[in-house]
């Protein structure tokens, strides 16, 4: 029986939830007929489709008739099951007419391919803004007639807004000193970039409490005029002053209708009817300066990387007020110059401590992790060296160890940047190439970046796997549960920022039971009177030797074996546990 062909075909066992879908749906009620009329072409195609862990849609016959896999059904939303054995273009019919052409095409016999391609679905309830890359193939029967199409598909709408609003960011964080005449003007270049990036935030306000304690708004963009003149944030923007905490307003498309930016985004216009209302903080206060009203698009979906975006637009717009209150500062005490040295060391001192605790990482770190930082020659100076430990979906975690050039300030600084870029951009991708290749791209853009080093990686305690790239960083040591130590090479490459459009290597590692991950800087290993390659082969010997111990207890050993002296630079080391 074909019905029977159709299942052997079928590798997997016990069969997924769309497998199953797809070999027990009625197709004798489809344009497809039943199983025991398909050609072997169809038969196997089918099974190629159902056995790939890649998304794969199956498109078969003049009446398009859908047959998709597991990965593939995400990609459908609330349309999944129902789009099984259905046609194309009922299924996607708000993209039909960008797919027609397309379609056409291949089956005269001419593949397709598509990169980032914007496709406004409303596979979810509401207009979205997508972005995919996909290859629409023909599928031929024996005779030379395309009975069908293979479209192989990946979405890619994570990624793309993910190096959008990193471009955002930039442009925020590379706003000139000379903008910020005070703090008024300061927020209304700040607003100005947001108001470029209106796909994003479709429009933006700024509150700031004044010095006799009233807040007022500073700047706005993307709404009428006036002080706020419905009051819808009044409220919003005094419970986020009092609590510190940020707060989401909804209802807008009712008590505001109208509140639409036409060409804002993509997708079209759209009422706004969600925005978040951020405390702004600024250096040296301990509660929020005033709020950052941000709209919400109506075409994006509110989940974790949106909010972090919002979150440090806001942390951007706050950097810009502390720059310009310094700049006040420093207009209103030029004749009082000591006074304002004293002030300005204070300001720095802060700035110091707030980097300080940034570049510890977490404070509860996942199981099987332990972590350790040392500032050189015992000082409290911060330095550049950092690490980080980052939770991602699925129980993985993303871990960093990075090293600026220089020390002080100026090095932390940089490190702050780097080290909030990569936290962002892991959550938005969990590939480590990929993360190095957009920190290059930053890099190149902040100063005192160029030539960074950085070691990036992706841990999954389910698979006992390491997914890795270095961008000019000492290698990695994993030392196994039988004393044998390997240092972690292959995806090694240039610091960051030294060569344009680098493509960065990524390798993936087995990690055995009981193994042990060490990151680590140089200053661990490095001695001004030694060899490096010395010093590494001495912290593997290390490493193998303390397997047994507990990762908290293995750091103690480590730190006492290998700085025994005070260091010459900053040590920032980071140990996993393999299960």
């Amino acid at each position: 029986m074909l019905q029977d062909r159709l299942i052997e075909l079928v590798a997997r066992a016990p069969h997924s939830d769309v497998q199953r879908l797809v070999l027990e749906h009625d197709w004798a009620s489809t344009p497809l007929g039943a199983v025991e009329t398909w050609s072997p072409t169809l038969l196997a195609t089918v099974g190629t489709c159902l056995n790939s862990r890649f998304p794969m849609l199956l498109i078969w016959g003049p009446d398009l008739v859908m047959v998709y896999n597991d990965a593939y059904a995400p990609l459908l939303g609330s349309r999944h099951p129902a789009a099984v054995g259905r046609s194309l273009s009922d299924v996607w019919a708000d993209i039909w007419p960008t797919l027609r052409g397309m379609v056409e095409d291949v089956h005269g016999g001419q593949a397709t391919f598509s990169e980032d391609l914007l496709l406004v679905t409303s596979r979810d309830g509401f207009d979205e803004e997508t972005f995919f890359t996909f290859s629409f193939s023909p599928v031929v029967e024996p005779g030379g007639r395309v009975a069908g199409i293979l479209d192989t598909v990946v979405e890619t709408t994570p990624r793309v807004l993910a190096a959008r609003r990193m471009g955002v960011l930039q442009e925020l964080g590379s706003l000139p000193r000379s903008v910020h005449g005070g703090t008024v003007e300061a927020c209304t270049a700040a607003l100005g970039v947001l108001a470029r990036a209106r796909a994003d935030c479709p429009f933006g306000q700024v509150y700031l409490v004044g010095d006799d304690g009233r807040t007022r708004m500073a700047a706005r963009y993307g709404t009428p005029g006036g002080d706020d003149p419905p009051g819808l944030f009044a409220d919003p923007v005094r419970t986020v002053l009092y609590t510190g905490r940020t707060v989401r307003v909804t209802g807008l498309a009712q008590r505001l209708p109208g509140l639409s930016v036409p060409s804002a985004s993509p997708a079209g216009p759209a009422d706004v009817d969600t925005a978040v209302v951020v405390p702004l903080t600024v250096a040296g206060q301990t509660g929020p300066a005033g709020a950052v009203v941000l709209g919400v698009s109506p075409h994006l979906r509110m989940d974790e990387q949106y909010r972090v975006f919002l979150t440090l637009v806001a942390g951007q717009v706050g950097a810009a007020v502390t720059d310009a209150q310094a700049v006040e500062h420093e207009r209103r005490r030029a004749d009082e110059r000591a006074e304002l040295d004293h002030a300005r060391a204070q300001f720095f001192t802060e700035v110091a401590v707030t980097l300080q605790r940034a570049v510890l990482g977490p404070t509860v770190l996942p199981d099987g992790f332990a972590v350790h930082y040392e500032p050189a020659t015992g000082t409290l100076e911060v330095g550049g060296d950092w690490y980080d430990v980052v939770d991602l979906p699925d129980g993985r975690h993303g871990v960093v160890v990075g090293d600026v050039v220089g020390r002080g300030l100026a090095a932390a600084a940089v490190m702050g940047q780097l080290r909030s870029a990569g936290r962002a951009l892991l959550l938005e991708s969990r590939s480590p190439a990929h993360v190095l290749r957009a920190l290059d791209r930053f890099a190149a853009l902040v100063p005192g970046a160029v030539c960074s080093t950085v070691f990036c990686a992706v841990v999954d305690p389910a698979t006992r796997t390491l997914r890795y790239s270095s961008a000019g960083h000492v290698p990695a040591i994993v030392a196994d549960a039988d004393g044998a130590f390997r240092f972690l090479t292959e995806a090694g490459s240039l610091p960051l920022a030294v060569v344009d459009d680098l493509v960065r290597p990524e390798v993936d590692v087995v990690l055995q039971p009981g193994s042990t991950l060490l990151l680590y800087t140089d200053g661990l290993v490095e001695r001004r009177d030694g060899d490096l390659d010395a010093g590494m082969a001495r912290a593997a010997a290390a490493l193998a030797e303390g397997r047994s111990l507990p990762p908290a207890a293995l750091v103690g050993v480590l730190t006492d074996q290998l700085l025994d002296d005070a260091p010459d630079d900053d040590v920032a080391l980071l140990l996993y546990r393999c299960h």
